[in-house]
């Protein structure tokens, strides 16, 4: 299976868009994956960009609150802790250079 550039350059762009903005939700799945755009009629659409997955929601989850279960710690090297779901602690792994990402909740 090949992956053509538009849905490379669109699932970098992805990334990149979560790097520079934390608090934007993610995919359970994937990650810091996420595009949304502007319905025509009402409301949004957001979808990863991963090409394997189908993930879609018709609401737009870039600006919504994270649902998602908490099931990670990231902690940072200056002893600061918070906990996220399986999709930011998967975005945290690729991301940050200061600190852990460990599986579970603190005591």
């Amino acid at each position: 299976m090949s992956t053509d550039s538009a849905t490379v350059a669109l699932y970098a762009q992805a990334l990149q868009s979560t790097a520079t903005d934390p608090s934007r939700c993610v995919c359970p799945e994937h990650g810091g994956t996420l595009k949304s755009r502007a319905r025509a009629t009402e409301g949004f659409d957001s979808w990863c960009t991963n090409p394997v997955c189908f993930n879609v929601w018709p609401y737009d989850r870039l600006d919504a609150a994270c649902t998602e279960p908490a099931t990670h710690t990231i902690q940072a090297d200056d002893g600061d802790r918070y906990v996220v779901c399986d999709g930011h602690a998967l975005t945290a792994r690729a991301q940050i250079t200061d600190g852990q990402v460990l599986p579970g909740l603190p005591a």
